[in-house]
């Protein structure tokens, strides 16, 4: 006794299946958004570099940092004294403005014991992975470093555990210190 089987069409249909997936998977649209957003954020960073608009550096519009404020002073003084244009010091495409010649002078010769952490944007911002504005009347110098704050509400959460709070700002400032800040906080 022959038994006949019906061709199931098995193979063909798993085949078939599979053919209709490779199809599928080869009309596919690739987002392309990130590769753009990518490429946009690239250039953008680029072009700031290129106009000597550092993102790193909480300047205005005319590049001026700490709106003015003398940067020694906080060192010399204990006090935010706000500087005059007529002693002012460019170092970066940034200018800073002194009370006096001799403040200048002394900040030529080292400008990096004076400048404020974190480029002058916020501490307790930077800790948190943003870039908000440092106030140059609300500030902090600690182990010889100066630190602004966005303002006293924040700068009294930032002292509540200063030494942890400054490890992690220390830890996150190098991977958000090339991103301007526009992007940052958007």
């Amino acid at each position: 006794m022959v038994t006949k089987f019906a061709d199931s069409g098995f193979a063909n249909d798993s085949r078939e299946v599979s053919m209709k997936r490779s199809k599928a998977k080869a009309q596919q649209v690739i987002d392309i958004r990130p590769f753009v957003a990518a490429i946009f954020f690239a250039l953008l960073l680029a072009c700031t570099q290129a106009f000597g608009a550092a993102p790193d550096v909480n300047i205005d519009d005319k590049g001026l940092a700490l709106r003015g404020y003398d940067p020694v002073a906080y060192f010399e003084t204990g006090n935010a004294e706000l500087g005059d244009a007529s002693h002012s010091a460019t170092i970066d495409g940034t200018t800073y403005h002194f009370t006096s010649a001799e403040r200048r002078e002394k900040f030529l010769e080292a400008p990096q014991t004076y400048v404020p952490n974190y480029g002058g944007y916020c501490a307790y911002g930077v800790a948190v992975g943003q870039k908000f504005d440092g106030d140059p009347e609300v500030f902090a110098v600690v182990d010889g470093k100066l630190y602004l704050q966005l303002d006293r509400a924040t700068q009294t959460l930032w002292m509540s555990e200063v030494e942890k709070n400054i490890a992690i700002a220390d830890r996150t400032w190098p991977v958000i210190q090339q991103i301007p800040a526009a992007v940052l906080n958007d």
